[in-house]
């Protein structure tokens, strides 16, 4: 089944203790004098943990992870690693899981000794609950840290987080005319931007944020290997969302009307997605409703209909409606979405009364003689290939397979999102071929995908990248 690679940076923020108490080791490389990209120490020591903990995000079937397990073997029978371990493990069952690694990483300092900051009111109410008690988290990670020589095996890493990095650098335009866009539509100065990559992450990203009482900095984590401008809108515009949802989420009505559509096969596929409950998913679609509206500064309009599209496939059912609500504010002469709020409220819970505007419909195949289709106003000569049963595969059903005759040059510029392997196809694909795969759900709803084949390899094999959904 396809697998889709977000490469998510994490933006750090810039330091608030004294120089002399930081190390100077960490990796970072400066796009200019408010962006860098690199590896945040802190947090590879934490995810570490994690990995050695067991816990699923950070033990990616994807990821090889021969690099830790080979160096921390080693340490298995220390009484601190053995400790930290089985602390890591009883937070697990608080919820301490996924973001919220990230999130006491970027409060952390580099060598795990010490919080960036002292002021308890602060960390309060920034570090979440789930991460337990910080000053107990420092003692077990600079336990950690100190028993297993973790800067060692950090300075022996540093070429994997260049390698891991380079991707980023090599969009540093795009990610700079895309921090622009943020500030233009968040009506805000982002004070600094530290993009953390790591291979230990798995395919995970996570949109944390460092604030010192006075400013907030960027801190989001990405995974390794593919950069995309989507991921990185999305990331960067977590901490704003959630500042707007908790806003929203205090509306009764509107809370009990997300809570009657979060059931059945929606329900399972987010929470698949690590979107467990209604807040969640709220949370969710309005960041991914504020990114489709962010991208829309700077992208195409092939990749921002894409984008809509992809989180529709997703189950965020109403991505359309929300998007179109906040796009009066991305237009309007608004001070900043707070002052929006009350047309935010409105518009949703006029939204979420018309359930059969949005909710997927019933899909009809298309027939396998067939022998056209029109892709983005231009019809294209078809050749039916084939059909998948995908019976077992989540909530997949089949998929049906055509070739669209000379699509390729028109087709080969837009920006992608998603990936399928060759060994997908149950028949010969070569270079320059552009397919249409129409995907039929379980529960009778489906999605029709773009793909084109640009010889490129990915993780040893070759790939077709997905350039458009339906």
């Amino acid at each position: 089944m396809k697998k889709t690679i977000l490469a998510l940076l994490a933006l750090t923020a810039f330091v608030t203790t004294p120089l002399a108490a930081q190390k100077t080791s960490e990796y970072r490389v400066q796009l200019n004098d408010k962006i860098s990209v690199g590896a945040r120490e802190s947090f590879e020591c934490i995810a570490t943990i994690a990995h050695l903990a067991g816990y699923k995000e950070y033990n990616d079937q994807y990821t090889d992870y021969s690099a830790y397990d080979n160096y921390f073997s080693r340490y298995s029978s220390d009484k601190r690693v053995v400790k930290a371990i089985s602390y890591f493990k009883k937070l697990k069952k608080s919820g301490f899981a996924y973001d919220a690694l990230a999130n006491i990483a970027v409060y952390t300092n580099p060598d795990c000794h010490s919080l960036r900051i002292t002021d308890k009111k602060i960390l309060k109410e920034n570090i979440q609950k789930r991460c337990g008690d910080p000053e107990k988290m420092i003692k077990i990670l600079s336990d950690f840290y100190d028993a297993t020589d973790f800067d060692s095996f950090y300075q022996s890493q540093i070429p994997v987080y260049e390698s891991a990095a380079q991707v980023l650098l090599n969009n540093s335009e795009t990610i700079i005319t895309g921090i622009k866009a943020y500030e233009k539509y968040f009506r805000t100065e982002v004070k600094g931007v530290f993009i953390s990559v790591s291979p230990i992450i798995g395919s995970n990203n996570y949109g944390t944020c460092f604030a010192d009482g006075k400013d907030m900095y960027y801190e989001p984590h990405y995974s390794t290997g593919y950069f995309d401008t989507n991921v990185f809108i999305h990331e960067m515009s977590h901490p704003q969302s959630q500042f707007i949802v908790d806003e929203i989420a205090k509306n009764k009505e509107i809370m009990k009307l997300v809570s009657k559509s979060f059931t059945g096969e929606k329900k399972e596929i987010l929470e698949k997605q690590a979107y467990g409950n209604p807040y969640m998913y709220i949370i969710e679609l309005f960041n991914r409703a504020n990114t489709i509206n962010i991208l829309k500064e700077f992208t195409d309009d092939t990749y921002v209909a894409m984008s809509i599209n992809l989180d529709k496939k997703n189950r965020f059912d109403e991505i359309a409606e929300v998007t179109e609500l906040l796009d009066k504010y991305r237009l309007g002469s608004y001070k900043n979405q707070l002052e929006f709020l009350p047309e935010i409220e409105e518009g949703y819970l006029e939204i979420l009364k018309h359930p059969e505007n949005y909710e997927p419909k019933p899909f009809a195949l298309s027939s396998e003689d067939t022998k056209s289709f029109t892709l983005l106003g231009k019809t294209y000569e078809a050749e039916y290939c084939g059909m998948q049963n995908l019976t077992g595969y989540g909530n997949y059903n089949l998929r049906k397979y055509w070739r669209l005759k000379n699509a390729y040059n028109d087709v080969c510029n837009y920006g992608t999102l998603d990936y399928l392997p060759y060994n997908n196809y149950p028949f010969q694909v070569n270079t320059g071929d552009v397919f249409r795969i129409e995907y039929l759900m379980n529960d009778g709803s489906g999605f029709i995908e773009y793909l084109r084949s640009d010889g490129e390899i990915l993780d040893n094999q070759p790939i077709t990248r997905g350039f458009l959904t339906e």
